[in-house]
């Protein structure tokens, strides 16, 4: 049984990515981009990621990589992403 999943909540150019992982809930705010950045989700920094998750800080990276992953398999698999501390953005090759 697959624990980690993801949902989505579409709100025209914006809307919210939802974490799921056994009692774990989490919603990231995402926004469409334009050019090369197709979309930018919200994530805390690591500085207050505990305090706004209830997840170890050591686990983050983890738990961002696999939305990033996930993200682009569901909704854009022809992207790739790059990770900030408050945010991911997700990538496209213009022509």
């Amino acid at each position: 049984m697959v624990s980690k999943q993801l949902e989505y909540i579409d709100n025209g150019r914006e809307g919210y990515v939802i974490y799921r992982d056994g009692d774990i809930k989490l919603q990231f705010l995402y926004e469409l981009a334009a050019g090369r950045h197709v979309a930018l989700v919200y994530i805390p920094t690591t500085e207050s990621w505990f305090e706004k998750t209830g997840i170890p800080t050591n686990n983050r990276h983890q738990v961002i990589e696999f939305i990033a992953r996930q993200v682009i398999k569901d909704r854009a698999p022809d992207a790739t992403y790059e990770l900030y501390d408050d945010c991911m953005s997700l990538l496209q090759e213009t022509d």
